[in-house]
């Protein structure tokens, strides 16, 4: 079943399509939107397969908006409604997969579904079969089935660069014009289409070499990868720490290990510096959640570990240094609970020519 959104200022459309969706058993209707950034909001924290759009909306329109979708989740598939036809074109431009006119009409909606569904399924976190196991958090490792570590011999720094770039796509195409502005952002022309064309050749021999094909698809709209043939860290960090509130202590454990390192910290790619940054705040909000639950379970060295983990990720992290703090006030140590305010006034003054704030001095006052 694909969980769907709609997002329409019209309240006679949302409840007509509602109406229209509910006797298509293949869609769940998990929100309706009157505002474009409701709906972004919501992306931010749960599961999207179908988004829904009325093109024609005050403040952010819809092709803004699925835009803006597509880079909180590239796998969110965009499906435009409107009153206006000439809209198609740049519709399609935008990467959607689907345009239907209003007044919504069911049988037009139902063969939208069956095109979906034939082209598409709703996600799951299972990956049933995979060729290729990935590590994109720390130092970018490949692996097999079994667990063996895999060496790829990329031909060139940019053969890599590409396949990591689609990667972090993550299965949505993306035209050749966008994957050349971000692999060669200095070049024009002939050049940039040639030098894409010989990297995409050495990615399939160097895949080839692995016994892997077709993994690098050339879709109807650009170039993907056939992620249902890859299991990855980064796949499923961006899926749940979305909604890592309602996860289980286990559950938030195990995305927690998940994070060795930066996002591809050994591979400073001007493309990847928003999902590094994106992933480091999600995997802090995990980290204290997780702390959170060590102090209800009296668990005061994961406590602390967790709390050490945030500081690693943010040196400057003021909320885990009180933290951090307040266990060893609340243990009697007060020696070490005045160490770790020292240093953290050191770090500040140095780094950032800033002192802590006054809270934090107040624990040590």
């Amino acid at each position: 079943m694909f969980q769907t959104i709609i997002v329409d200022d019209e309240v006679a459309s949302l409840r007509r399509f509602e109406r229209i969706a509910a006797s298509d058993d293949r869609i769940s209707l998990e929100g309706r939107f009157q505002f474009a950034q409701d709906a972004l909001n919501y992306a931010k924290e749960a599961q999207i397969d179908v988004a829904f759009i009325d093109i024609e909306m005050p403040e952010i329109n819809g092709l803004e908006l699925a835009k803006q979708l597509m880079e909180i989740d590239p796998q969110i598939k965009v499906i435009f409604l409107t009153a206006y036809s000439q809209y198609a074109l740049e519709a399609y431009r935008t990467h959607a997969i689907g345009y239907l006119l209003k007044p919504l009409d069911e049988k037009e909606l139902r063969s939208q579904i069956d095109l979906l569904a034939l082209r598409f399924g709703p996600r799951t976190m299972t990956r049933v079969s995979s060729v290729l196991n990935l590590t994109c958090f720390g130092r970018f490792t490949v692996s097999n089935q079994t667990g063996e570590a895999l060496t790829i011999r990329w031909k060139t720094a940019k053969t890599e660069e590409l396949f990591l770039l689609l990667v972090y796509y993550q299965g949505r195409a993306k035209p050749k014009e966008l994957i050349i502005d971000a692999l060669w952002p200095e070049l024009e022309g002939d050049k940039s289409s040639n030098l894409f064309r010989v990297t995409c050749s050495y990615l399939r021999s160097a895949l080839a070499e692995q016994g892997i094909f077709d993994l690098l698809l050339r879709d109807w709209d650009g170039y993907k990868l056939k992620t249902d043939l890859l299991s990855c860290d980064l796949f499923e960090l961006r899926a749940r720490i979305r909604n890592c509130s309602s996860l289980s202590l286990q559950e938030l454990e195990r995305l927690s290990d998940l994070y060795k390192g930066s996002y591809l910290e050994e591979k400073p790619y001007e493309w990847s510096q928003g999902t590094r940054l994106q992933m480091e705040n999600g995997i802090k909000k995990v980290l204290f959640l997780q702390a959170e639950q060590y102090r209800r379970l009296s668990r005061w060295s994961d406590l602390e570990h967790a709390l050490e983990r945030v500081i690693v990720i943010n040196p400057y992290e003021e909320e885990a240094i009180k933290k951090l703090m307040q266990l060893f006030l609340q243990q009697g140590n007060f020696a070490k609970a005045k160490l770790i305010f020292t240093q953290f006034d050191a770090r500040m003054r140095k780094d950032l020519q800033l002192a802590p704030s006054f809270s934090i001095k107040d624990y040590v006052s």
